[in-house]
């Protein structure tokens, strides 16, 4: 067995110019790091943690090659170059011999504590663990081969034919480097991506970027930039241009990673450098061998290591020329070897090598067509097939339709309608698990079955082969539509995390009969059905790319068949209508998707359909401006939720209602409804509603309060609420919901309030969550307000950064609030000192709030128009409109901008010698804020009336 990752040990071994660190794998001379094998290391942990006592030889075998036997021999190798690596250039020994015993470490040795921290394995939240390295057997000199390729490469590929082992050494090779890799090692397993356009959204997802619809891949860039990484993609053969392509552009946009792929075949990208990977070490002749000449062998040693994990066996000197014949037959593949071995138990090894000759001889006559190393592996995948019982073999080939994890009802209901019970689905898959056909695991408490990718494919092959594959694959359809229609009609009441626990993990076979639904000859309608029962998943995942993608080619193949029922175009439509609402450049049409979502809810006399169209129609008007309008709307929703006594779309009418009056000025009106919303939904722990309208209720009432709270003179609570809300949408785990906390609500508040790492920290989030999931309309935001960040911290360049952002935003179409971020930036320029480019900003500002009629940020608005005008000389204009903007944000309830203009006119006054006037208006403004309502601009505003005073 090769080294695995030791067992943590945070101590340094330090002895003469020595330094072992265990834990990471490293021995330094001089500070200058030895090449040392892992056996030698291994070797070398153990002498030093125990100096000047005798560690006999069964005790460093068994921490050396735990379970696994060698040879005394193999010890003493390993020591002998462990020596020859401490005795260079030194005199004395280290490591003396105990005859008949063992070995001593004869040196003195300080402990230090290792203060490295380990790297982290994965660089986000939404990446895959590192699978664990495996056992191995016999490849020493290939991993140390492949380890320094790497570590002197960028682009390193394991190639060989199937079965030799190659995702197990690359497994090995990561766990040896992972400490070499500041941000560590990601795992991504191709295996399972069965075409190659979905190779990038695979990688993507691997690192943490899951699935988008807009240049995934210079995402996968974003979130890689500066991290020193190893990427390792697995079984890359049937992907080879694909993964060529986008590893050619990760190696040339990040020089700090490096790429580890194993295929059959070359990837044949820049710099790639190639290992081909051989097959296990097998004794040319097997004639005369005994057992202890076989064991140095890597593929014998496999083979008996094998044989033990299924009992008690030892190889002896009888059998070790058949089991040299039966390694020679299988050509020296690991995986070939193994399955061979898990028989040798059950059959004995002279049947074993009988039996394996006779079907060598079958394949050898051209059964097959694959090369001659492949032909090794499926011969024995067809001996192993062939020794199954006939309802066993029968079972194997049915269950190949499941892409991944399957649980007893699904092959209960896949086989019930051919003619196969419950009762003969039980036993003969329980006879399968028992002979390791069949693997088991638990996921969330519940059983899930599973084949081993090899296995899976061979049986697809044989339900290829047979008359079974057609009705297979119907009835496999049939019920992956069954189970996703009753996800959907469970999703609107289902607690989430049960829902998601039954389904999630369904999406490799909803995706596979979808592509065979919409393939050649396939059942389009059944693929529409799917596509429709599959949204509420899509949404739950934040897959916005992905549903938008597949819903746009049921439509397709709507308007090719010509008809379908009403309701699942309802469906698919209002699904399209959400899904570029959430894309990087808001559609024009978007106004028009959400409109024929209504009209045909109302086609179809669908209260739900129509109640969903008017909503995104109301909120998609109030988002570009055209606040009137989508309140109108919003009314209509209303009417209709009452009539209806849907009180979760009245609770959501009611909320956006409030923002859009907000926007329009009427921010009492906005509070008291609010205020009402948040009695009902305050407990903090209430039950997590599913996304109907885009956001988890109760985040989303807590945004909305959260920003009435600040325009209305509670900036301070209205932090804690969006906090609230930020905490709540990171419980729910859904990005969607998170990222308009944080977009809408969270980063707004606190670049507004001045809480800069508040603000900092709540982009980070958003920014990830964009590297996350396909959301790419709050790409420009993420840009916009970081320029923002940095004009708040004074940074250099900062002002116009934020210039070229605005305009960048405005491009896509982020018209929600855009009065007030125009406003920002022209206050930014202002200070900069490009007075007269704040003015003409200034004035587009005005512009765009009389249009939109945004009452709400025209205070701010008139407030930057004085200090501009002062700054240009017309002292008597600037101070009318810092008049008419502490009047405008008295008028309407706006009373944290009050303060703002109150505060900015009060300076002014005090300024040009009227200090009782300046006194009295700060006074008056100060004397509406409630009790114990505390923060910075408030603080300021008192402190400034305390001088005041002191000067009387």
């Amino acid at each position: 067995m090769e080294p695995q990752c030791p067992e943590a040990d945070g101590a340094i071994y330090v002895f003469g110019p020595f330094r072992l660190a265990p834990g990471r794998q490293l021995l330094l001379r001089n500070g200058i790091q030895v090449r040392i094998g892992g056996r030698a290391l291994d070797i070398l942990t153990l002498l030093v943690r125990r100096p000047g006592e005798v560690v006999t030889k069964n005790e460093l075998i068994e921490f050396v090659w735990p379970n696994t036997f060698v040879l005394e021999a193999n010890l003493k190798v390993n020591v002998a170059a462990l020596r020859k690596i401490l005795s260079e250039e030194a005199s004395e020994a280290y490591i003396a011999t105990v005859a008949g015993r063992g070995y001593r470490f004869v040196r003195s040795v300080e402990i230090e504590r290792d203060r490295i921290t380990p790297a982290t394995q994965l660089i986000s939240r939404g990446a895959r663990l590192l699978p664990k390295a495996p056992s191995i057997i016999g490849r020493a000199s290939e991993i140390e081969q492949i380890v320094s390729a790497v570590s002197s490469a960028r682009s390193v590929s394991i190639v060989g034919p199937g079965g030799v082992g190659k995702t197990a050494i690359a497994l090995a090779v990561a766990c040896r480097l992972s400490e070499a890799y500041a941000h560590g090692v990601a795992f991504i397993d191709l295996s399972t991506v069965g075409d190659a356009q979905y190779a990038i959204a695979a990688i993507a997802s691997g690192v943490g970027v899951r699935q988008r619809s807009e240049d995934t891949l210079s995402e996968v860039i974003d979130l890689l930039h500066g991290r020193e990484m190893l990427l390792i993609l697995d079984n890359c053969e049937h992907l080879t241009s694909a993964v060529t392509t986008v590893v050619n552009r990760l190696l040339d946009a990040i020089p700090t990673i490096a790429v580890l792929a194993t295929s059959r075949e070359p990837l044949r990208t820049m710099s790639e450098q190639i290992y081909r990977l051989p097959t296990l070490a097998v004794p040319e002749s097997s004639g005369s061998i005994g057992a202890d000449e076989a064991m140095g062998f890597g593929a014998v040693q496999l083979f008996v290591a094998r044989a033990q994990e299924r009992g008690d066996y030892a190889l002896s000197d009888e059998d070790a020329p058949l089991v040299c014949a039966i390694c020679q037959r299988l050509d020296g593949i690991a995986l070939a070897i193994e399955l061979a071995a898990s028989k040798a138990l059950a059959y004995g090894v002279p049947a074993l090598a009988s039996m394996l000759e006779q079907r060598f001889l079958l394949v050898g006559n051209g059964e097959r067509a694959a090369p001659l190393r492949q032909q090794t592996l499926l011969a024995t995948l067809d001996w192993s097939y062939r020794l199954l019982a006939e309802d066993e073999a029968t079972l194997l080939r049915l269950l190949s339709v499941f892409a991944g994890a399957f649980r007893l009802p699904d092959a209960v209901a896949v086989l019930e309608p051919a003619g196969l019970d419950a009762a003969w689905t039980i036993d003969t898959l329980e006879r399968l698990t028992h002979k390791s056909i069949v693997c088991t695991d638990y996921r969330d408490g519940k059983l899930t079955y599973r084949l081993l990718k090899s296995t899976r494919a061979y049986a697809m092959e044989r339900l290829a082969d047979s008359a079974e594959q057609d009705g297979a694959l119907k009835r496999h359809a049939c019920h992956i539509l069954t189970l996703f229609e009753r996800a959907a009609e469970e999703w609107e009441w289902r607690e989430k995390s049960e829902w998601m626990a039954d389904y999630a993990d369904r999406v490799d076979d909803l995706r596979n009969t979808m592509a065979r639904a919409f393939g050649p000859n396939g059942d389009r309608m059944l693929g529409i059905r799917l596509t429709a029962a599959a949204i509420p998943l899509w949404n739950e995942l934040s897959s916005m790319g992905e549903m938008q993608s597949r819903v746009e080619r049921a439509l397709l193949a709507i308007r090719e068949i010509g008809s379908c029922p009403s309701d699942l175009t309802a469906k698919l439509v209002a699904a399209r209508a959400s899904g570029i609402s959430f894309a990087q450049h808001l559609a024009f049409d978007a106004e028009g998707a959400w409109l024929e979502c209504y009209k045909l809810g109302v086609e179809i006399q669908s209260p739900k359909y129509q109640l969903y169209g008017l909503w995104g129609l109301a909120s998609y008007l109030v988002f570009v401006g055209r606040n009137h309008e989508g309140i109108r709307w919003f009314n209509q929703f209303m009417s209709l939720a009452e009539a209806q006594s849907d009180w979760p779309a009245m609770a959501e009418g009611n909320r956006s209602l409030a923002m859009a009056e907000i926007y329009i000025g009427k921010i009492a009106s906005a509070r008291q409804r609010l205020e009402r919303l948040v009695t009902r939904h305050q407990r903090s722990k209430d039950p997590v509603h599913f996304a109907r309208f885009h956001a988890e209720r109760g985040v989303a009432i807590r945004c909305s309060y959260a920003i009435v709270l600040w325009i209305s003179g509670e900036p301070n609570r209205a932090m804690d609420m969006a906090r609230e809300a930020v905490g709540r949408a990171e419980a729910t785990g859904h990005v969607v919901s998170q990222s308009n906390t944080l977009a809408v609500c969270a980063i707004p508040l606190a670049l507004w309030t001045g809480e800069l790492q508040s603000a900092d920290r709540f982009l980070t989030s958003l920014e990830q969550n964009g590297l996350k999931e396909d959301i790419g309309i709050w790409r420009e935001v993420c840009r916009f307000f970081r320029s923002v960040l940095r004009a708040k911290r004074q940074e250099q360049g900062a002002a116009a950064d934020m210039r070229g952002r605005l305009d960048e935003l405005m491009a896509a179409r982020f018209l929600l609030r855009a009065p007030m971020h125009y406003s920002m930036v022209a206050e930014s320029l202002l200070i900069s000192g490009a007075v007269d480019e704040a003015k003409v900003l200034i004035e587009e500002a005005h512009a765009l709030a009389r249009t939109q009629s945004a009452e709400w940020c025209m205070p701010e608005i008139l407030r930057i128009s004085g200090l501009i005008e002062r700054r240009l000389g017309d002292d008597e204009e600037g101070e009318r409109l810092m008049r008419l903007a502490v009047m405008k944000a008295s008028d309407i309830g706006a009373l944290t901008l009050e303060l703002r203009a109150a505060a900015t006119l009060s300076e002014k006054l005090e300024a040009d010698g009227y200090i009782a006037d300046a006194f009295d208006l700060l006074a008056r403004t100060c004397a509406k804020f409630k009790d114990g309502v505390e923060f910075a601009e408030l603080s300021a505003a008192r402190q400034r009336l305390h001088v005041f005073l002191t000067l009387d």
